[in-house]
């Protein structure tokens, strides 16, 4: 019984000791990083309007005679989890800066601010003003193409020859946007 503890003792102790030297591994390959696909660069793209409520005769128009696709520009730069998001429509000349989050290959941000107020003549021949008052965007990134959702709130206004405004409806766009890396 003495030897067999003591020889069960031995083997502990001779693996434990062997355990303890150094033994040659192969490198561990690094983890990839939470961020597979890095999201910041320039996307040349377009918005397709998909979606048009309310917005007295402007969305009407709109409903029924969609807009054509816009010529647009995103430039984003990304840190860890933030991203900042400046899209630019050469066809409306309005730039809105988003600031978000990113999770993976997809990103969510919301307007900090539009530069411009747009024009709009309806078909009934009244002109009408769109204030941007907030944005949203949410892209994913698949290779290189960028798919998402831009949805802009407008205050619909007419102006009048004094260049007062009056608020006559509010107005939301939803758009489908794909665009390129450059």
């Amino acid at each position: 019984m003495k030897r067999s503890l003591v020889a069960s003792g031995l083997l502990v102790i001779t693996f434990g000791v062997a355990g303890c030297g150094e033994t040659p591994t192969s490198p561990t390959p690094p983890t990839p990083g939470i961020f597979a696909f890095p999201l910041a660069g320039t996307w040349d793209g377009s918005i397709v309007s998909r979606n048009v409520s309310k917005g007295e005769c402007v969305g009407q128009d709109l409903r029924t005679t969609p807009p054509p696709a816009t010529s647009d520009t995103i430039t984003l730069t990304q840190n860890a989890t933030d991203v900042s998001a400046t899209l630019r429509s050469a066809t409306t000349g309005l730039s809105c800066r988003y600031d978000g989050s990113v999770s993976f290959n997809s990103f969510a941000a919301t307007a900090v601010e539009c530069d411009k107020d747009l024009g709009f003549q309806c078909s009934n021949g009244q002109s009408r003003l769109l204030r941007p008052v907030g944005s949203t965007f949410t892209a994913t990134q698949t290779g290189v193409t960028v798919r998402g959702t831009v949805t802009t709130n407008y205050n619909v206004y007419i102006v009048l020859p004094n260049g007062q405004l009056i608020l006559v409806d509010g107005m939301t766009d939803e758009g489908q946007f794909v665009a390129i890396r450059r």
